[in-house]
């Protein structure tokens, strides 16, 4: 089963890493569990008076390569 690790991305030059990574049998379900994560993620960035349109989630394969990228403002308002 492919591996996927799931980066938060704050700007192009600031962005956390996720170095385990989780298995998923293909793209389309790790990108259900990149909406859930950015669900979760939503309220912690709005507790911190943080604006978590300014944020996306990247999903790269175990060779680096950029998969899918996800950014908060095409799921929230506001």
């Amino acid at each position: 089963m492919p591996r996927f690790f799931f980066h938060v991305r704050f700007d192009h030059l600031n962005r956390s890493r996720d170095e385990l990574g989780l298995d998923f049998p293909d793209v389309e379900t790790a990108r259900a569990e990149a909406v859930r994560a950015a669900r979760d993620l939503r309220g912690e960035f709005v507790a911190q008076g943080q604006d978590p349109r300014d944020y996306a989630i990247e999903v790269e394969n175990v060779s680096g390569e950029l998969v899918l990228r996800l950014p908060f403002s095409g799921l929230f308002d506001a």
